[in-house]
């Protein structure tokens, strides 16, 4: 068991950034200079990927719908 983590603060403000792109693509949605990627989500069948600056989401499949990337940000 590791040591007990710090409590967070009560006031974290949360954005989700979605990010629209054409399909069969790579699809980026990035989180602002001040903020970080704590969740994302991509369309279904899509591949999910994160860093510490955003979400990224891959297909293979062509959609007439083009493609989302959606990234949850918090504030550093």
């Amino acid at each position: 068991m590791g040591p007990e983590g710090k409590p967070g603060l009560a006031g974290t403000v949360l954005r989700v950034f979605v990010q629209e792109c054409a399909s069969q693509a790579r699809c980026t949605a990035r989180c602002g200079e001040d903020e970080y990627p704590v969740n994302g989500t991509c369309n279904r069948g899509d591949r999910f990927d994160m860093d510490e600056s955003g979400v990224y989401c891959f297909s293979t499949t062509e959609s007439p719908k083009g493609m989302l990337a959606r990234a949850i940000c918090a504030k550093k």
